[in-house]
Parts: structure tokens; sequence; C-alpha cells
């Protein structure tokens, strides 16, 4: 079956975001995040239509952890998005509820991914049920824990194959939002690296073309972490 989408990735920055695509898309959601704290097991998203046509848009839920260094999803219904999916007129807006089933989260935390999909509307040259086409995504992470949940992280850096390496390990019982890293001189972005989940180790490859410092070199790792900067001394280890 052929796919074809153009995916925004909001907030986590997992996926790749072609501007031109976002800028296109008459769908809006806020918040980018959804944040859900004990005793509460449920909250709102807000979707926009800014178009004058109407839009049809569907919502699926995935259990996120962290493997081995990367993300990992799967399909569950310990969260659910209601209704799974609607049409939203031209310049309205719609409330969609996110409501986490499997009782309180009261210890620690649990991560999810909710993705918003806008879908074209079915025309004479794509009739509905031809193709799965979406439009574009929204990919949101969604937590829900307990309001002391903080994340505690630790970090190692080492060469490998040529490139470098950066890992965060999270020790803490919240996740951390991890943006601008930067090892000595190598960058990897700017903007948002991704999250650190918690009981969790996330890691990042430097860029193609990006020089790595040598073994046993002493550096500054530099990061912004929930909104603090973390400056760090780490000596680039190899393997």
């Amino acid at each position: 079956m052929f796919r074809r989408f153009a995916i925004a990735t909001a907030a986590a920055a997992l996926l790749a975001v072609p501007g031109a695509a976002f800028a296109q898309s008459s769908l809006r959601v806020q918040p980018l995040t959804v944040d859900v704290h004990a005793p509460a097991q449920a909250s709102a998203l807000t979707l926009q239509n800014t178009s004058p046509n109407p839009i049809t848009v569907q919502l699926r839920v995935f259990e996120w952890t962290q493997a081995d260094g990367a993300d990992r999803t799967v399909p569950t219904t310990d969260v659910v998005a209601s209704p799974p999916s609607t049409t939203i007129p031209g310049g309205a807006t719609y409330t969609i509820r996110v409501a986490r089933t499997a009782g309180v989260v009261s210890s620690g935390e649990k991560a999810y991914r909710l993705w918003v999909d806008e879908l074209p509307t079915a025309s004479p040259e794509r009739p509905a049920g031809r193709a799965v086409d979406i439009r574009i995504r929204y990919d949101l992470p969604v937590f829900f824990g307990e309001a002391a949940a903080a994340p505690n992280l630790s970090w190692r850096t080492f060469r490998s194959g040529g490139q470098l390496v950066v890992e965060a390990t999270n020790r803490g019982s919240g996740h951390a939002r991890v943006q601008g890293l930067k090892v000595g001189d190598v960058s990897f972005g700017e903007g948002l690296n991704g999250y650190v989940l918690a009981g969790s180790t996330r890691r990042w490859t430097s860029p193609a073309g990006a020089t790595p410092p040598p073994a046993n070199a002493n550096v500054t790792l530099v990061a912004g972490v929930g909104g603090r900067e973390v400056r760090e001394a780490i000596t680039v280890a190899n393997r």
C-alpha cells in the first residue's frame, strides 16, 4: 500500500520537519505537550482549522519507552484520545480529550506519544479508502505522573566509528527535555534534541561532517535541560 505524508513534529522533534509542508497546513494544535499530574487522569487539546474548508483529523496514542539509547513506541489502550477522529468545519476549533484509562500514576511517570494526523479530503483523483495518505502529522509528547517527578541526568561521551556519541542517563523519576546540545565544538543542533525518559538512556550521534575531539580530550558539554543551562566538564572516551 502506498503511503505518503508530510510530518510536523511538535515539541519532541523525533521526526523530520519539512517546513514548507507545515506552513501550508491548516491544522493548528495547542498545547504541544500534554503533562498530567496525579490525581488528575485527563487533559485536553484544542484543534484549530485555519482554512475556510473542513478538514478531517485522526488521533492515535502510543506507549513511549527508550531502549539501546533510542526511542521506542508501541500502540496502547492505556491512554485514549476522544474522539479518535473528527471533521472540523472551516475556521472552527475543536476540543479533544486525552485520558489515561489504566489508573492514576501515583509514583514516577509514564510517557506516551500522541499522533494528530490531518487527512486530505477524498476527491475523484484520490478516492477514500484507496491509500493511507497523511497530509501533516503532529507528534506530541504526553506524560502522566506525580507532580514531584523530576529528572536526574548523568552524561558520558565517546568516539565510535569516527563519530562522537553522547549519552544521557536519567536516574530520576521524571523526563528531561534536552535542547541545544553541544560538546566542545560539535553541535547536535540548536533546537530541541529530544527527551530522556525517567529510568532511561538517550543517545545522540554527531552529524555528518562534524570533527569530533580526540579520545581522552577534556571538553565542555553544554545543554539546555528543562529550561536551565547545564555545563559539565567531560572526557571523551574511546570505543
